[in-house]
Protein backbone atom coordinates (compact mmCIF):
# COMPACT_ATOMS: atom_id res chain seq x y z
CA UNK A 1 0.00 0.00 0.00
CA UNK A 2 1.61 3.71 -0.46
CA UNK A 3 3.06 4.95 2.72
CA UNK A 4 1.15 7.98 2.16
CA UNK A 5 -2.50 6.21 2.05
CA UNK A 6 -1.29 4.00 5.20
CA UNK A 7 -0.57 7.03 7.16
CA UNK A 8 -3.76 8.58 6.51
CA UNK A 9 -5.95 5.50 7.35
CA UNK A 10 -3.56 4.91 10.70
CA UNK A 11 -4.05 8.47 11.73
CA UNK A 12 -8.20 7.58 11.42
CA UNK A 13 -8.13 4.47 13.15
CA UNK A 14 -6.08 6.18 16.23
CA UNK A 15 -8.89 9.08 16.40
CA UNK A 16 -11.58 6.66 15.65
CA UNK A 17 -10.15 4.77 18.68
CA UNK A 18 -10.03 7.93 20.92
CA UNK A 19 -13.29 8.81 19.72
CA UNK A 20 -15.48 5.68 20.65
CA UNK A 21 -13.44 5.94 24.32
CA UNK A 22 -15.47 9.54 24.23
CA UNK A 23 -18.80 8.01 23.49
CA UNK A 24 -18.38 5.00 26.02
CA UNK A 25 -17.49 7.16 28.56
CA UNK A 26 -20.43 9.65 28.19
CA UNK A 27 -23.00 6.36 28.03
CA UNK A 28 -21.00 4.60 30.62
CA UNK A 29 -20.40 1.92 28.33
CA UNK A 30 -18.03 0.24 29.90
CA UNK A 31 -17.17 -2.59 26.92
CA UNK A 32 -16.92 0.22 24.89
CA UNK A 33 -14.39 2.42 27.33
CA UNK A 34 -12.04 -0.83 27.14
CA UNK A 35 -11.84 -1.51 23.53
CA UNK A 36 -10.28 1.61 23.55
CA UNK A 37 -7.35 0.18 25.50
CA UNK A 38 -5.17 -2.49 25.09
CA UNK A 39 -5.76 -5.16 28.10
CA UNK A 40 -2.45 -4.29 29.38
CA UNK A 41 -2.68 -1.01 29.36
CA UNK A 42 -1.97 1.56 31.74
CA UNK A 43 -4.30 4.85 32.47
CA UNK A 44 -2.86 7.86 34.72
CA UNK A 45 -6.09 10.05 35.36
CA UNK A 46 -5.46 11.89 38.26
CA UNK A 47 -5.96 10.11 41.38
CA UNK A 48 -6.54 6.10 39.12
CA UNK A 49 -3.43 4.59 38.21
CA UNK A 50 -4.60 1.57 36.58
CA UNK A 51 -5.97 -0.50 33.55
CA UNK A 52 -9.01 -0.73 31.82
CA UNK A 53 -11.14 -2.64 33.85
CA UNK A 54 -10.21 -0.70 36.74
CA UNK A 55 -10.92 2.82 34.84
CA UNK A 56 -13.81 1.56 33.52
CA UNK A 57 -15.21 0.99 37.11
CA UNK A 58 -13.53 4.56 38.74
CA UNK A 59 -15.01 6.61 36.04
CA UNK A 60 -18.65 5.29 36.07
CA UNK A 61 -18.20 5.54 39.35
CA UNK A 62 -17.09 9.47 39.70
CA UNK A 63 -18.89 10.71 36.85
CA UNK A 64 -22.64 8.80 38.33
CA UNK A 65 -21.95 9.66 41.89
CA UNK A 66 -21.86 14.05 41.09
CA UNK A 67 -23.25 14.42 37.70
CA UNK A 68 -26.33 13.84 35.99
CA UNK A 69 -25.20 13.99 33.21
CA UNK A 70 -21.56 14.95 30.58
CA UNK A 71 -20.20 14.92 27.66
CA UNK A 72 -16.65 15.27 26.46
CA UNK A 73 -15.45 16.67 23.14
CA UNK A 74 -11.93 15.82 21.48
CA UNK A 75 -10.68 19.04 19.85
CA UNK A 76 -6.65 19.96 18.80
CA UNK A 77 -5.00 16.38 17.55
CA UNK A 78 -1.78 15.63 16.85
CA UNK A 79 0.04 12.50 16.05
CA UNK A 80 3.40 10.95 15.14
CA UNK A 81 3.59 7.30 14.05
CA UNK A 82 6.33 5.26 13.83
CA UNK A 83 5.70 1.94 12.79
CA UNK A 84 3.64 -0.40 14.96
CA UNK A 85 3.55 2.86 17.81
CA UNK A 86 2.36 6.23 17.78
CA UNK A 87 1.93 9.25 20.13
CA UNK A 88 -0.84 11.53 20.26
CA UNK A 89 -1.57 14.82 22.32
CA UNK A 90 -5.39 15.60 22.32
CA UNK A 91 -7.28 18.00 23.84
CA UNK A 92 -10.60 17.33 25.41
CA UNK A 93 -12.99 19.88 26.17
CA UNK A 94 -15.54 18.06 28.55
CA UNK A 95 -18.86 19.46 30.18
CA UNK A 96 -19.95 18.16 33.37
CA UNK A 97 -23.15 18.71 34.81
CA UNK A 98 -24.10 18.58 38.85
CA UNK A 99 -26.93 17.06 39.84
CA UNK A 100 -28.67 20.32 41.38
CA UNK A 101 -29.39 20.51 37.72
CA UNK A 102 -28.17 24.13 37.95
CA UNK A 103 -24.21 23.94 37.99
CA UNK A 104 -22.00 22.89 35.19
CA UNK A 105 -17.98 21.73 35.24
CA UNK A 106 -16.63 23.02 32.28
CA UNK A 107 -12.69 22.22 31.54
CA UNK A 108 -10.07 20.87 29.53
CA UNK A 109 -8.01 17.99 29.18
CA UNK A 110 -5.09 16.42 27.52
CA UNK A 111 -4.48 13.44 26.62
CA UNK A 112 -0.97 12.19 26.04
CA UNK A 113 -1.27 8.63 24.72
CA UNK A 114 0.91 5.79 23.47
CA UNK A 115 -0.75 4.14 21.09
CA UNK A 116 0.27 0.18 19.64
CA UNK A 117 -1.00 -1.80 16.38
CA UNK A 118 -1.40 -5.12 17.68
CA UNK A 119 -3.14 -7.56 15.12
CA UNK A 120 -3.57 -4.95 12.70
CA UNK A 121 -5.99 -3.08 16.05
CA UNK A 122 -4.67 0.70 17.39
CA UNK A 123 -5.49 0.49 21.11
CA UNK A 124 -3.98 3.05 23.96
CA UNK A 125 -1.21 1.25 25.80
CA UNK A 126 -0.26 4.21 28.04
CA UNK A 127 -2.79 7.07 28.60
CA UNK A 128 -1.98 10.26 30.70
CA UNK A 129 -3.96 12.48 31.56
CA UNK A 130 -3.53 16.28 31.99
CA UNK A 131 -6.32 19.26 33.66
CA UNK A 132 -5.46 22.37 31.51
CA UNK A 133 -8.34 24.26 33.05
CA UNK A 134 -11.54 24.01 34.68
CA UNK A 135 -14.32 26.29 35.77
CA UNK A 136 -18.04 26.43 36.84
CA UNK A 137 -21.27 28.01 36.00
CA UNK A 138 -25.03 28.16 36.35
CA UNK A 139 -26.88 26.43 33.64
CA UNK A 140 -30.00 25.59 32.53
CA UNK A 141 -31.55 23.00 30.06
CA UNK A 142 -34.05 24.04 27.47
CA UNK A 143 -36.81 22.65 27.28
CA UNK A 144 -38.69 20.07 24.65
CA UNK A 145 -34.93 18.12 24.22
CA UNK A 146 -34.76 14.57 24.86
CA UNK A 147 -32.05 13.76 27.32
CA UNK A 148 -29.11 11.39 26.55
CA UNK A 149 -29.13 7.97 28.52
CA UNK A 150 -26.49 6.10 30.19
CA UNK A 151 -26.91 2.33 28.62
CA UNK A 152 -27.68 1.09 25.47
CA UNK A 153 -31.07 2.09 24.81
CA UNK A 154 -29.51 5.71 24.02
CA UNK A 155 -30.72 7.00 20.44
CA UNK A 156 -26.73 7.20 19.40
CA UNK A 157 -26.68 3.62 19.88
CA UNK A 158 -30.19 3.11 17.30
CA UNK A 159 -29.44 1.65 13.98
CA UNK A 160 -31.28 2.72 11.95
CA UNK A 161 -31.73 5.94 13.51
CA UNK A 162 -35.83 5.71 13.98
CA UNK A 163 -37.94 8.64 12.62
CA UNK A 164 -40.29 10.12 15.73
CA UNK A 165 -39.53 10.79 18.99
CA UNK A 166 -37.15 9.71 21.65
CA UNK A 167 -38.12 7.67 24.86
CA UNK A 168 -36.28 9.61 27.28
CA UNK A 169 -37.89 7.42 30.17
Amino acid sequence: MDPQLQHLLDRQAILDCLNRYCFGLDRHDGELIASAFHPDAIDEHGPFTGGPDGLVQWANDFHASGFHSHSHSLTSHTCEIDGDVAHAQTYCLYGLARRDGQTVAFGCARYVDRLERRGGDWRIALRKVLIEWRGEFKSHLPQGYPAGRWDRLDVGYQRPLARGPVDTA
